[in-house]
């Protein structure tokens, strides 16, 4: 949004690198305000291929018209009293997104295609060209902003002013399905978000000021398929069930053409806020204490999974319509959609006293304590895996078929949240500011401070509502051991020639579709099920970093600022994903299934915080400041940043594991290096400058 409607103060830290895994920004935003004059403004800004020029490197110009206006009013209510300010934007944007180029079946090709449903399929995709090459334009790209902001504040007294605010904003993306080119299919999407503040300021005396602040946000974000698009039903396959809504989630053929894309879901997210600060100067004491507590709402109505996931390893295989696996993908894979319901409530409370021992040194000491507290999914959606338990053969009481070993809320040991919540998460500041010469121009400062993360990453909870018994997944694939798929006609192999061509069994009955919730305690599991569970012994450890820093500055003549600092961080508890049933070196039964007798489990993961980062810093920086309108800034830092996340993982460390097995005792170091976004060396330089007055020039000018 333009300044024109808001004003933005964004202060950027380089967080990865001084803090380790944790990445972030920090963003203050402030309103603007009526006065006891009246104001507005309008504004607009257009770009379009008729004005712009061509990018050096393209052939052609771009096809983006992207139209951004509005306009800002405000003034008194009543006069020194009362005031108001409102804005409007909106955005329309148009786009053709390039060109693509994809690998087809040309017609001789196509000539060898024996499977009627895959014949049926590609009626809609293009003709290859004598090496299978197909080029196309892309798809139409059509998006809509529309933002609106309110804002009153009211003076009381002197002691006593409200603000009310309300932020609106809207977003919607276009769906495309062309029936003539399938490879152009994706999902469109609607976001309605809104924002309600109310904030009180009261002031006891001048050394005494309370701030309290209470906020409802509520967001309504629904997504899916073009209306009219197929479903695999259409190009017929005999799929006993598809989702509601006609969509096609995937279809992949290993070297050449893949599409599909997510299928119709909603999701709700309302978040209540109170916060409370209180300031108080007392001799050489500057105190602050307060707290915040956030109730949140998560609700999701996702078809996920439903459409069916299919998967041929060759061309070959393809022509005859026979689902395969490749590169790790399943060959078949449905669902009964992905549906939840989570609260939380976020708590932090904090003490901070900035203490002038004398004019010379500053002292901060601080402490917050923040409990880390699991999403509780309404309907107890969690489960837990105990290895020592399939060793023994213990099974679930509340789902008696589940394999041996894998646990519901209910059975003994079994925490109703899927995990023990942490409440001993406090984090102590130390600092201090000193001037060296008591000249102002010289200082040390330095600092130390515990941080925790005690949000819980909510995709956790979305896979544990993926899975079975609560939302049950049904796998076919071509790994040993495993229960094969037919063919793309007839998936489920329900048709005496599927099984005299392929060998495979039908399916049909203990295909679990279509699924009712609650599952019955007596629900099956079938073959190749899929687990995911906590750590089953300890609480859960939020990502913890340990951050220190020490600097010195100098101010030089010619108002020139220079300053070298050395900062440093340790990071604990950052999570990974652990793989349980890894395949034996040299291939072989996977190892949890040969505990089981049998293909009982697919993958089985369990998510702990057990990963470490180091970061080093030396960083020395020069500011020269405004004279003469112009200001330069220079900063070099030389770093190094270490870690034993295994590669690909991400600051969260979700579904990649380590490539060694997770009870090998050298698995950690095996993984430690450096981290992915480690850069040792890294120099900015940045100039303002402030062009000279034109007032008074001549008119032309």
């Amino acid at each position: 949004m333009p300044d024109a409607l808001q004003e933005f103060s964004v202060q950027t830290s380089n967080y990865s690198a001084q803090y380790g895994q944790n990445a972030g920004a920090v963003v203050n935003v402030v309103t603007k305000s009526g006065t006891n004059q009246f104001h507005g403004n309008a504004f607009e800004f257009l770009r379009n291929s008729i004005l712009n020029a061509r990018n050096w490197s393209a052939p052609t110009k771009d096809t983006l018209k992207r139209n951004q206006f509005g306009g800002t009013f405000g003034g008194p209510i009543k006069h020194d009293r009362t005031f108001f300010f409102a804005g409007y934007q909106q955005t329309a944007l148009r786009s053709i997104a390039a060109g693509r180029t994809a690998t087809v079946p040309n017609a001789a090709l196509r000539a060898t295609a024996t499977d009627p449903a895959i014949i049926e399929m590609l009626k809609h995709i293009p003709v290859g060209d004598a090496s299978n090459k197909t080029s196309f334009s892309g798809r139409p790209d059509i998006q809509d902003f529309r933002e609106v902001t309110a804002r009153v504040d009211h003076s009381f007294s002197s002691k006593d002013e409200l603000t009310f605010r309300y932020f609106f904003d809207y977003f919607k993306r276009n769906a495309v399905f062309d029936p003539n080119n399938l490879l152009t299919y994706s999902d469109g999407s609607t976001i309605k978000s809104s924002n309600y503040l109310a904030h009180w300021t009261h002031v006891f005396r001048p050394t005494l000021i309370n701030d309290f602040r209470f906020s409802y946000a509520p967001e309504n974000a629904t997504r899916g398929p073009a209306d009219g698009a197929l479903s695999v039903q259409d190009l017929g396959s005999a799929l006993p069930f598809e989702a509601p809504k006609k969509s096609i989630q995937q279809i992949r053929v290993n070297g050449f053409f893949n599409f599909g894309d997510n299928p119709q879901a909603s999701f709700i997210r309302n978040n209540l806020t109170w916060g409370d600060d209180v300031s108080w100067v007392k001799g050489k004491h500057d105190v602050k204490f307060g707290g915040v507590i956030e109730r949140s709402q998560v609700d999701l109505d996702n078809q996920f999974f439903q459409p069916a996931e299919f998967s041929f390893s060759s061309i070959a295989n393809f022509m005859k319509g026979i689902l395969t696996d490749y590169s790790g993908n399943l060959a078949f894979r449905q669902g009964a959609g992905e549906f939840k319901n989570n609260r939380n409530t976020f708590l932090g409370l904090y003490v901070q006293d900035n203490y002038r021992l004398n004019r010379r040194l500053t002292v901060n000491l601080g402490l917050r304590w923040e409990p880390a507290l699991p999403w509780r999914e309404t309907k107890g959606r969690v489960e837990q895996f105990r290895l020592p338990d399939l060793i023994a053969g213990v099974r679930s009481t509340q789902f008696p078929n589940a394999p041996a070993g894998v646990f519901f809320p209910g059975d003994a040991g079994v925490p109703r949240d899927g995990v023990r919540p942490n409440y001993s998460n406090f984090a102590p500041r130390v600092g201090f500011a000193y001037d060296v010469f008591g000249d102002s121009k010289t200082s040390i400062r330095g600092g130390f401070g515990i941080f925790y993360d005690t949000r819980l990453s909510g995709i956790i909870n979305n896979r544990f509502v993926d899975l079975t018994p609560f939302s049950p997944q049904f796998v076919l694939s071509t790994q040993t051991g495993s229960v094969r798929p037919g063919t793309f006609s007839d998936p489920l192999c329900t048709q005496a020639a599927t099984q005299a061509a392929l060998g495979c069994t039908n399916q049909s009955t203990v295909y679990p579709y279509p699924f009712t919730y609650p599952p019955a305690p007596n629900i099956a599991f079938g073959s190749n099920v899929f687990v995911l569970s906590w750590d089953p012994v300890n609480k859960y450890q939020p990502p913890t970093v340990y951050n220190w820093n020490v600097s010195f500055e100098r101010q030089l003549p010619s108002s020139v600022l220079v300053r070298a600092a050395y900062v440093g961080s340790h990071s604990s508890h950052l999570t990974e994903t652990m793989n349980l049933n890894p395949s034996p070196i040299g291939g072989g039964t996977l190892r949890l299934n040969a505990i089981a007798g049998g293909p009982v489990f697919s993958t089985v993961q369990q998510d702990l915080q057990d990963i470490n980062a180091n970061y080093r810093s030396f960083q020395v920086s020069a500011e020269k400041r405004a004279t003469h309108g112009l200001t330069v800034y220079g900063n070099y830092t030389w770093s190094r940043s270490t870690d034993d996340l295994p590669p690909g993982a991400g600051v969260t460390g979700f579904d990649t594991s380590s490539a060694r097995p997770w009870d090998d005792p050298l698995r950690h170091q095996f993984d430690w290096g450096p981290s992915e976004f480690d850069h040792p060396h890294r120099f900015v330089a940045s100039y303002v400058w402030q062009l000279p007055d034109l007032k008074g020039s001549n008119a032309v000018l």
